[in-house]
C-alpha cells in the first residue's frame, strides 16, 4: 500500500512537469535556476498536500470508525475503541508528506536539467539514449505500440507494477479466506450436534460446581423433541478428589505461573504419603459411552474404561492448537497406578506453630491456615490409555490433572451424580427444529441454561472469514483504485506528449482509426503486463504466504488459486481498450493542422 502510493504521487508530479516542460523551459530562458525550479515544484506538492493531507486524514478516520465495529463484532474478548488520538493523526500527516517530498524529487530534477530547446520540442522518449535497431520489413500498428511503450521504461514498469498490487492483495485475500478450514476449526470446538450446559459453563474461566448440575428434567425435555440418534453424560467433580504426584513434577506443572519461592511456599504446606509424594488437585471425569466415544486415543487401549465399575482409568494429555499432544502436560503413563484419594473431611491448621483450628469455621480471620485430609477413602486405578478430551467435552479451563472414568465407576466412587453436560446427534432433519427450539428454551423459558451446536460455531466460523475478506476487499479496492489511477495518467501523458507526433503521423497518411488501434495496443500490453506480473508474484508469493498463514491459524489450509486473476482479467483488457480511446478522444477534438500549429508554438 506504501509502495502505490508512491507511485501515484510520482506519476501525478512526473505528469505535471510533463505537461508544463515548455513553460519551465522558457523560465530557464529568463534566468531561473534548476534549485528555483525544484522549489516551484516542491512549494505545488506542499500546497497540494495542504488540501489533500486533511482530506485523507478525515476520510480515513471515517473509514476506520466504521469498519472497527464490523470487524470488533467478529472477534471475542475484543472490546470496541474508536481512538482520535492526535498523535495517530500527526504520525499519518507527516507519513504522507514525506512520500509526497520523496515522489516529486525526480520530477523536480528532471524539470531542472531541461534545456529550453529540449522543452520546446520535448516528446516522451525523444531524450532516451537507447540505441534504435532498424528494421527493413513492414512495420506493424503492433510492433509501434510495443515500441512506444519502451520509450519510458520506467514510466511502463511503474504502471504495470502498480495494477498488479492490487490483483496480487486481492488474490491473497481470496486464497486466505478461503484456507480457513471449517472442518478444522469445528473440529476443535465440537463434538457432537449439541451440547446443553449451564450457562455458567459456557463462560470463559467459570469452574464447575454444584450448583450448575443439569438436572435430568431438562434431559428430559430435550430428549422429548425428538430427532435424538446418540447421546451421553459427562459428570463433572463437585467434591474435593486429591492425588500424589513426585516433588520434580509438582515443580515443573506450577513453573509455568510461579516463580521459586512461590513453589517453596507451596510445598511446605502439602501433604506426603509414606513415599514422599506430594499431595495435589485432581480433576475427574464421569463419561457415557457416547462420551467416550469422542475421546481421543494416544496411547493403550480405552475398552476397559467402558466397563460399569472398572477401576481402569484414561489420563488426560493436552493438545497444541494444531491437535499434537503434549506428552509432557501429564505424569501417568499406560499401566502405572493412580491412587485417587476422594476427600469427605478436612481440618484447617496453622503451619508456622502447628496449632490446629478444626472446622473452617474456627479460623481467627487473617491468620495463615494450611488444610489435610482427616477422613477419606483412598481407591487405586489403572492407567489403561492416555487420552485427549476434546475441547467441547472437557472443563474448559486448566490447572490439575486430569482423569477420565466411566459414568457408573465415577457415580460409585464419588458418591456424586452431579451431570456438567449434556451431549448428543441429531437426525439431518431434526437439527433445524432443534436449533430453533434451543434458542427459544435457553433464551426465553429457561435462561439459567444455554447450549453450543454445529450450527452456532459454523456462523461464527462464517462471520470470522467475512472480516477478512471485507477488510481485504477494502484494501484492495483502494490499492486497485490508485492502480487504475497510474494507468490512467501514463496514457494520459503518453497522448499529451505525443500529440505532435500523432498529428505528423495523420499527416503522412495515419488515418484515426489505425491511431486508436495503435494506443488500444498499448494499453492491452498495459493490461495484460499487469495480469502476467500478477500471475508471476502470486506462484512466487503464495507457498510464502500459506506457510506464514498456517503458522498463525490453526485451522487454515493453504490451496494455491489464480482464480481471481483469471475473473479480473476481461475487467482489464475491458480496461486496457476503452481508457485510451476515452483520453485520446478528449485530445483529437482540435484537427490535425491546429495539432500541428500548437506543437509549433
Amino acid at each position: 500500500i506504501t509502495f502505490t502510493g508512491y507511485l501515484i504521487i510520482y506519476n501525478v508530479f512526473q505528469i505535471s512537469v510533463t505537461n508544463d516542460i515548455r513553460f519551465y523551459g522558457l523560465l530557464k530562458t529568463i534566468g531561473t535556476t534548476p534549485r528555483q525550479l525544484r522549489r516551484m515544484i516542491r512549494q505545488q506538492a506542499l500546497v497540494l498536500s495542504a488540501v489533500g493531507i486533511p482530506i485523507g486524514l478525515a476520510l480515513g478516520w471515517l473509514i476506520g470508525s466504521r469498519l472497527t465495529p464490523v470487524v470488533v463484532a467478529r472477534l471475542n474478548g475484543v472490546v470496541e475503541m474508536v481512538s482520535a488520538s492526535p498523535l495517530i493523526f500527526l504520525i499519518s500527516a507527516l507519513f504522507a508528506l514525506l512520500t509526497v517530498l520523496l515522489s516529486c524529487r525526480k520530477p523536480g530534477r528532471m524539470a531542472g536539467r531541461v534545456s529550453p530547446v529540449e522543452a520546446v520540442r520535448y516528446t516522451e522518449g525523444a531524450n532516451s539514449k537507447r540505441k534504435v535497431k532498424k528494421s527493413a520489413g513492414s512495420v506493424s500498428l503492433f510492433a509501434m505500440a510495443r515500441a512506444n511503450l519502451g520509450r519510458s521504461r520506467s514510466k511502463t514498469v511503474i504502471t504495470v507494477i502498480s495494477l498488479s498490487l492490487a490483483v496480487v492483495l486481492m488474490n491473497q485475500t481470496v486464497t486466505f479466506t478461503n484456507g480457513f478450514d471449517m472442518d478444522k476449526y469445528l473440529s476443535n470446538f465440537v463434538a457432537s450436534d449439541f451440547i446443553v450446559a449451564d450457562a455458567a459453563y459456557f463462560q470463559t474461566g467459570a469452574g464447575f460446581t454444584a450448583d450448575a448440575t443439569v438436572p435430568e428434567e431438562i434431559i428430559d425435555t430435550v430428549t422429548a423433541q425428538g430427532g435424538i440418534t446418540e447421546s451421553g453424560r459427562v459428570y463433572g467433580r463437585t467434591t474435593p478428589v486429591q492425588e500424589f504426584v513426585t516433588e520434580d513434577y509438582f515443580r515443573q506443572s506450577r513453573s509455568l505461573w510461579n516463580d521459586e519461592e512461590t513453589i517453596n511456599q507451596m510445598l511446605a504446606s502439602r501433604e506426603r504419603n509414606t513415599d514422599g509424594r506430594v499431595q495435589d488437585i485432581a480433576q475427574i471425569f464421569g463419561m457415557e459411552p457416547f462420551a467416550l466415544d469422542h475421546l481421543k486415543v494416544l496411547e493403550g487401549d480405552l475398552s476397559g474404561v467402558y466397563e460399569p465399575g472398572s477401576r481402569q482409568i484414561a489420563a488426560v494429555y493436552s493438545d497444541d492448537d494444531y491437535g499434537n499432544p503434549e506428552m509432557d502436560s501429564h505424569w501417568a503413563k499406560v499401566g502405572d497406578t493412580v491412587t485417587l484419594r476422594y476427600v469427605e473431611e478436612f481440618e484447617y491448621y496453622n503451619p508456622g506453630t502447628g496449632e490446629v483450628y478444626g472446622a473452617w469455621e474456627n479460623v481467627p480471620e487473617g491468620a495463615p491456615y494450611a488444610s489435610r485430609a482427616i477422613k477419606y477413602r483412598d481407591i487405586d486405578y489403572t492407567v489403561a490409555a492416555l487420552v485427549n478430551v476434546p475441547y467441547a467435552l472437557g472443563y474448559r479451563y486448566f490447572g490439575s490433572d486430569e482423569f477420565v472414568l466411566n459414568d457408573r465407576t465415577f457415580v460409585q466412587d464419588t458418591g456424586t451424580d452431579s451431570v456438567m453436560l449434556y451431549a448428543f446427534d441429531n437426525t439431518d432433519e431434526a437439527n433445524a427444529s432443534m436449533e430453533e427450539f434451543l434458542s427459544d428454551y435457553t433464551e426465553n423459558q429457561n435462561p439459567q441454561f444455554d447450549y453450543e451446536s454445529k450450527a452456532t460455531y459454523a456462523a461464527e466460523f462464517e462471520s470470522f472469514r467475512s472480516m477478512f475478506l471485507l477488510l481485504g476487499g477494502a484494501l484492495s479496492f483502494i490499492v486497485g483504485l490508485v492502480g487504475v489511477l497510474n494507468f490512467f495518467n501514463a496514457v494520459l501523458t503518453g497522448i499529451i506528449t505525443r500529440k505532435r507526433e500523432f498529428a505528423v503521423l495523420q499527416s503522412i497518411g495515419m488515418t484515426g482509426r489505425q491511431l486508436k488501434t495503435m494506443l488500444v495496443y498499448e494499453g492491452l500490453f498495459y493490461a495484460l503486463g499487469a495480469v502476467l506480473l500478477s500471475l508471476a508474484l502470486t506462484v512466487v508469493l503464495g507457498p510464502v504466504t500459506g506457510t506464514a498463514m498456517s503458522s498463525m491459524f490453526w485451522f487454515f489450509t493453504y490451496r494455491f488459486t489464480v482464480l481471481p486473476i483469471l475473473l479480473l482479467l476481461p475487467v482489464f483488457l475491458l480496461l486496457g481498450t476503452l481508457l485510451p480511446l476515452a483520453v485520446y478522444h478528449s485530445v483529437a477534438k482540435s484537427t490535425v493542422v491546429e495539432r500541428l500549429r500548437e506543437a509549433e508554438n
